[in-house]
């Protein structure tokens, strides 16, 4: 059975979507923290906001996690379609030396 690397690419897509997703996730955080911070003025504002810029950073490791998951996918996907390519080559060599010597051999005796 060969990859389907068109299957492993709608995967490594879907993934980058995911990715995509949680940036806007982070944007859209962004957007109440200066929401927050307009409204809101109590002593408080320095831990939410702390708690807030601590969520993105992990939201950005997470996308940038899944997009390098992605881009990895895709890739071991090519590297397995050219091993199996470069085997079947391979084998397809072989029978035809094999078929060649057994004429050779046919014809010689």
């Amino acid at each position: 059975m060969s990859i389907n690397v068109n299957v492993a690419a709608s995967q490594a897509n879907r993934i980058n979507d995911y990715s995509s997703k949680l940036i806007e996730v982070k944007n859209n955080l962004n957007r109440v923290k200066g929401d927050l911070n307009n409204g809101w003025t109590a002593k408080e504002m320095i831990y939410i906001n702390q708690s807030i810029d601590s969520i993105n950073q992990e939201i950005a490791a997470l996308s940038s996690k899944l997009s390098s998951i992605g881009t990895d996918v895709l890739s071991a996907a090519h590297q397995i379609q050219r091993q199996e390519e470069a085997e079947a080559k391979a084998k397809a060599e072989a029978k035809a030396k094999a078929e060649a010597e057994k004429k050779a051999n046919a014809a010689g005796n």
